[in-house]
């Protein structure tokens, strides 16, 4: 099955990618583009998968099509049809190709990267998920959080999986009537993705978040323990 699936993407290219000449995609590289979408540098490295092969893709919940890995195959193939899709544009077609033929039901994540889409997408739908993980800290001010900010990810790729970690904040409104201890915490999350099927189809996502309230607006000298100069030595202890 797993060269049929990859065999009916690339009869699926060469179908619906003709030139206003009627010039088709060549079987050859069809079959690389498809690989590329997997996730794969060719498609005989596609074939040798035996550990997360392509006939799983219909028990995976997450299909992260490689629109990167996808533009550079097609920048090395030559003689390529004039006016062809562009990556995104092709991934798209084939993910929805790989729904509409059953082979895949779970969700698309189509982004300009997996790092945006994580930020921008997928914490913000799963926002109880983060917030429920920082209610201890939360407990440690006085103040109301309710607008989450992410800044930056990096992303680790394993032979099992993907680790997404992302920073960011969350910010609330302090209570006025009571002494101010905070009203930011820094963020650490977590977002792991287990492969089932080829390079780039995951089970679920699994997030997990920490964090701890920002004190930068605490005094240096008593943050890091020191004793201002001048100041009486019995009041610090």
């Amino acid at each position: 099955m797993q060269s049929n699936i990859s065999k009916a993407c690339a009869d699926f290219l060469r179908s619906n990618c003709v030139n206003q000449e009627n010039n088709k995609l060549k079987a050859t590289h069809a079959r690389e583009l498809a690989a590329a979408f997997f996730g794969y540098k060719s498609h005989a490295a596609l074939l040798a998968e035996k550990t997360y092969p392509l006939d799983n893709l219909a028990d995976a919940a997450v299909l992260v099509p490689d629109v990167v890995l996808l533009d550079q195959r097609r920048k090395k193939l030559g003689g390529l049809p004039g006016g062809l899709p562009e990556s995104r544009a092709l991934a798209q077609q084939l993910a929805g190709f790989l729904k509409d033929e059953k082979y895949f039901s779970g969700k698309v994540w189509l982004y300009d990267s997996l790092e945006t889409y994580v930020m921008e997408v997928l914490l913000p739908e799963n926002d109880s998920v983060v917030m429920d993980s920082l209610s201890g800290p939360m407990a440690e001010t006085n103040a109301l959080f309710d607008e989450t900010y992410y800044e930056e990810a990096s992303v680790l790729e394993g032979d099992d999986g993907i680790t997404i970690a992302v920073t960011g904040q969350c910010n609330g409104t302090s209570d006025q009537d009571k002494p101010y201890c905070g009203d930011q915490i820094d963020i650490n999350v977590t977002v792991e993705l287990s492969r089932v099927a080829a390079r780039n189809a995951f089970m679920e996502p699994d997030i997990s978040a920490n964090g701890g309230v920002n004190d930068d607006w605490v005094d240096p000298e008593l943050k890091y323990g020191k004793i201002p100069e001048g100041s009486p030595k019995d009041q610090f202890i």
